[in-house]
């Protein structure tokens, strides 16, 4: 609790010298809830389990079997993640945290199962998902089109990244021309960036071609499913396809903003020298994804110049 408090006193002192509306500006909800800090890029990444808060005006969800577990250091993972960033590029991505312990609210589920009928659960609910949709309007203001990352850990035997976009386990399975057909493409995360990308590349080829997330970070030493290398979890292997933020936010249901779930092993995330390289690594990766499908050579940066 001694490391929470710090961080939350930094975020919120940082904002007393910030700018308004800039990317140094550190908005906090009405309770400190949730932290909103925008960017000035296409790329915007949420944090919903990662949070410390456990306030006593909030009590434990009493919902039975839902998860609960804290996915641990994945906030700290997405500010360095953000300063990687702007140490490459000059630019900063938005980021959105939830705060509260995932016991008091699990933000990646609908509102009645996320916070369990708790009002003020339910008000840190409405900023969380607002935030997002604030960060998504003003990226495709700005630039027309974006990427949205909802970060997570998981706790799975396989030592391995785990990249959603809304196809389960079954459906990764299937051969890439069966994959490529529009009854899939029409319910993913990224199915603007199918229709969307600058290389024209398909869909299975956007989910674990050459150059795909999955291969981008399997070319810095991360195992990932999907990948060349992993094309599909096998049966009976665990694996989390995407979930609420994922389906909200992405272009599953129209819009230019594309969303992937990144799922971070425990271990990686628990050892302080590798969860530090790995968020290094992260955010170049995730540049360059930009770069290869959305932004060729950093164009973006150009567009910010002119606005």
């Amino acid at each position: 609790m001694v490391f929470i408090g710090f961080l939350l006193s930094f975020l919120h002192n940082a904002s007393v010298f910030a700018q308004e509306g800039g990317p140094d500006t550190i908005i906090d909800g009405s309770k400190v809830y949730v932290t909103y800090i925008p960017g000035n890029m296409p790329l915007i990444i949420s944090v919903p389990h990662g949070g410390y808060l456990l306030p006593d005006e909030i009590p434990e969800r009493p919902c039975l079997n839902c998860a609960k577990n804290q996915d641990i250091f994945t906030i700290e993972i997405a500010l360095r993640v953000r300063e990687a960033i702007f140490q490459e590029t000059g630019y900063y991505p938005y980021i959105i945290i939830n705060n509260l312990h995932r016991t008091r609210l699990d933000p990646n589920r609908n509102i009645a199962e996320a916070a369990d009928g708790n009002k003020n659960a339910e008000m840190a609910w409405y900023e969380f998902q607002n935030y997002i949709d604030s960060a998504c309007s003003d990226v495709q203001k700005k630039y027309s089109k974006g990427l949205y990352i909802d970060l997570h850990g998981h706790r799975h035997d396989i030592k391995r990244t785990e990249l959603g976009y809304l196809l389960s386990s079954d459906e990764l399975q299937l051969e890439d021309d069966l994959l490529d057909l529009e009854s899939f493409v029409e319910f993913s995360s990224i199915r603007n960036l199918v229709s969307n990308n600058i290389n024209s590349f398909t869909y299975s080829q956007l989910v674990r071609g050459p150059k795909s997330l999955g291969s981008l970070l399997e070319k810095m030493g991360y195992p990932t499913v999907p990948s060349p290398e992993n094309p599909a979890p096998g049966t009976g292997e665990p694996y989390f396809s995407g979930g609420y933020n994922t389906t909200r936010h992405g272009s599953s249901s129209g819009g230019t903003i594309d969303g992937i779930q990144i799922e971070l092993d425990e271990d990686i995330r628990r050892d302080a020298i590798r969860r530090d390289k790995l968020a290094s690594d992260l955010g170049r990766v995730l540049v360059d994804f930009l770069g290869v499908h959305y932004f060729p050579d950093g164009s973006f940066t150009e567009m910010n110049s002119i606005k």
